[in-house]
């Protein structure tokens, strides 16, 4: 009796349980072995990877790699991409990199990552670095959407020594999971956030300077647009049932691909409202440096909750000088300058 009634003590009791619940437990939708086919368009407008034919063209090939859950939610993993860009005449060159990814889990279906590496593209050594977005569409595939910027490691045959990005790709691409699916797929296997608290993420998009009021020509060319990837971090405070305040920073980098590379950092201010559970709808205002160029911003964005804690978002903001001089090109900057971006936002209420 004394025995049967300790068994039962031990196990009811809070500090003991023989199995481990499911939010103490990384997604197995990304867990083991996997392979894959990919596709999408690659850009070297320096010529510098390759010498004749497109600039921009389409690229085919697959990916191996390996994924290790290795916390609550987070993923790091390597793999192997190998890829041929042709023209379809008589130019083609070869993409193959050695990346290492850092994954974070939105649902149990869907992975947003960071990737870096570096490996042979075209006629010299190469280094990646971007992020990207897997979702699981059956119980052991998945389609990727995947952006990264090139650069130079070392010279190149024909001379072009050209610093920083001088290449990207967008790569969609369909994975497979080899060591046999997850139980459930579902997007929401949570509570909803309610937008409170502090809250971190990553986007991706772009910065278009048309006046140039911030880019400046380093040796390349004037381009009137870069692309941008950057992370965020913030802090939201309930007002009520619907509305919030907050705070917010953001940095990125940004770059296009003749060379030219920068950042931006902004500190913002943001309120908003929540008018249906799982969306937020803010206004975002403050300053910051773009291009080491003191800048003001305002603008504002949507957060849509698909996956419980984490939102998808979708923000625009204009940017502007706030030393009131014209930019480089000594044109007036009638036209403003705008950073779009899409991303992920995780929020830890």
């Amino acid at each position: 009796m004394a025995l049967t009634g300790g068994a039962v003590a031990q196990d009811t009791a809070l500090y003991f349980s023989p199995d481990i619940t499911a939010e103490f437990t990384a997604p197995s939708a990304f867990d083991g072995l996997y392979a894959g086919v990919l596709l999408g368009p690659i850009s070297a407008r320096k010529n510098n990877f390759n010498t004749t034919g497109w600039e921009i063209r389409p690229e085919i090939g697959a990916v191996i790699g390996w994924n290790q859950p290795v916390a609550p939610g987070v993923v790091v993993g390597a793999e192997l991409q190998a890829t041929v860009a042709t023209d379809f005449s008589s130019s083609a060159y070869l993409r193959a990199m050695a990346l290492a990814r850092l994954g974070f889990a939105a649902g149990d279906n869907t992975l947003f990552y960071l990737l870096g590496g570096a490996g042979r593209m075209g006629e010299g050594w190469a280094f990646e670095a971007g992020m990207g977005a897997e979702v699981m569409v059956t119980s052991n595939m998945a389609l990727r959407l995947e952006a990264a910027g090139i650069g130079q490691l070392g010279p190149v045959p024909n001379g072009n020594d050209i610093p920083a990005i001088s290449a990207m790709r967008v790569t969609s691409g369909a994975i497979w999971q080899l060591d046999g699916g997850p139980a459930a797929t579902t997007f929401n296997t949570g509570p909803v956030t309610d937008f409170s608290g502090l809250y971190a993420g990553i986007n991706i998009g772009g910065l278009t300077d048309p006046q140039f009021n911030f880019y400046d020509d380093y040796g390349h060319g004037w381009h009137l647009s870069r692309f941008e990837m950057g992370g965020l971090a913030g802090y939201n405070h309930a007002l009520g049932d619907m509305m919030r305040a907050g705070v917010e920073v953001q940095l990125g980098a940004n770059f296009d691909t003749s060379g030219d590379a920068g950042l931006d950092a902004l500190a913002l201010a943001r309120i908003g409202v929540v008018p249906a559970p799982g969306v937020l709808a803010y206004a975002a205002g403050g300053v910051g440096l773009v291009e080491a160029s003191g800048a003001y911003a305002f603008g504002g964005g949507v957060e849509y909750a698909l996956w419980g804690k984490s939102a998808l978002r979708g923000e625009a903001l204009l940017l502007g000088r706030m030393d009131g001089v014209p930019g480089p090109s000594t044109k007036r900057y009638s036209i403003p300058t705008t950073k779009v971006t899409l991303g992920l936002v995780h929020h830890f209420d």
